[in-house]
């Protein structure tokens, strides 16, 4: 090849990567990030959280409407904020998980404000920034390995309104101080170190506070208690459920079923209605076992929604999965066995067979409003 031919194709590849780098150009242009800053303190069993989004990307992420991305100053967004709580804190419950152990702690928020920040080299004028106050409840963990994970305008959803947004870390969690930088390439961290006997012995707290302070569990158990036609058929009873109710648990947890939790809370409130009316029309049936097995198996898929548990398959998860289940089973055959004394007792006395009618009436009538409700 000539030389004067060569001079002609570099000029013409020259050419032909200017002509490219000027129609990328324009795209380039619109590629648009946003930084956030996060800042995390664990106090006792909650860890308190202040979040910094970029106001106007937040109120078009989640739909908070024209009206709240274009108010003209920091009051009017902050009333927006304020008028529109419970969407921000459902789009961030599901966008910022934070576990203990492997266990998920719940949020709330607990406030909201507007706050400028200054001019950069890279903008023009001030950028209001929502600052965001939240509130996780640790179930009682004051200690363990915790886990953040953080998905704020990613994804392909219609929250998706930046490129690309990054968030400054701060944090002080079982007792380890740091800073970390999360964006799309690095969505979670962890700090502390796992504590298996806790763990286990504060699940398993958690399986027994469930059992008492659920209404619909303590409900089926009690009924199931006084309905019972000796010992040996309540401790029957008891095994199946807590058998099914950890098959049920496990199933959930393994990621193997994903029932709706509106479908499962309306069936555990007809297995209240079943157990009640099972009392007075055949406590003795040989049905009555493998109902209570089935009602275990839908008790126990409910016990997983009301505690979520990660997917970060571990000792951490394995403990405090089997300390929960534990603490479910303790908390039944506890609740069970008090309550059978207190029926047998009141069996001696004549008002019994009455009291026992109207009792189970009225839960009948109680699983029936739930079941409705649940529904809805």
């Amino acid at each position: 090849m000539s030389s004067s031919r060569v001079v002609r194709a570099v000029v013409a590849g020259t050419v032909a990567v200017l002509a490219l780098l000027a129609a990328a150009a324009p795209a380039l242009a619109h590629v648009r990030t946003s930084d956030g800053w996060s800042q995390l303190r664990a106090d006792g069993d909650h860890v308190d959280y202040r979040l910094g989004l970029e106001y106007e990307i937040l109120a078009r992420a989640i739909g908070m409407g024209t009206e709240a991305i274009e108010a003209p100053d920091d009051g009017g967004r902050r009333a927006q904020l304020d008028a529109q709580r419970a969407l921000i804190e459902d789009y961030l419950r599901e966008r910022i998980l934070l576990l203990v152990d492997e266990v998920e702690c719940t949020m709330r928020l607990t406030g909201a404000d507007v706050q400028q920040q200054p001019a950069t080299d890279a903008t023009a004028e001030d950028i209001p920034y929502a600052v965001l106050d939240l509130d996780y409840d640790c179930h009682g963990a004051t200690s363990g390995r915790y886990v953040v994970d953080y998905s704020v305008f990613s994804g392909a959803g219609s929250d998706a309104v930046v490129d690309d947004h990054t968030t400054t870390v701060d944090y002080d969690l079982g007792g380890e101080r740091g800073r970390v930088v999360l964006d799309g390439g690095q969505t979670s961290f962890s700090a502390g170190r796992p504590s298996f006997g806790d763990s286990a012995l504060r699940s398993a707290g958690l399986g027994v506070q469930r059992v008492l302070t659920g209404a619909d569990h303590a409900l089926f158990v009690a009924a199931l208690a006084v309905g019972a036609t000796g010992l040996a058929q309540l401790a029957r009873g008891v095994a199946a459920f807590a058998a099914a109710g950890s098959v049920g648990l496990l199933a959930v947890v393994a990621g193997w079923v994903d029932p709706p939790e509106q479908l499962v809370g309306a069936l555990v409130a007809l297995s209240v209605v079943w157990v009640a009316a099972a009392n007075v029309v055949g406590p003795g049936s040989r049905r009555r076992l493998p109902a209570v097995a089935v009602a275990g198996l839908l008790h126990g898929l409910a016990f997983a929604g009301e505690l979520r548990f990660g997917d970060d398959l571990g000792w951490d998860l394995v403990t405090s999965f089997a300390g929960y289940d534990l603490g479910i089973a303790l908390g039944t055959a506890a609740l069970a066995a008090g309550l059978y004394a207190m029926a047998s007792a009141a069996r001696r006395h004549a008002w019994f067979p009455l009291a026992h009618v109207v009792a189970a009436a009225a839960t009948v009538v109680t699983g029936l409003a739930w079941f409705v409700h649940r529904l809805l």
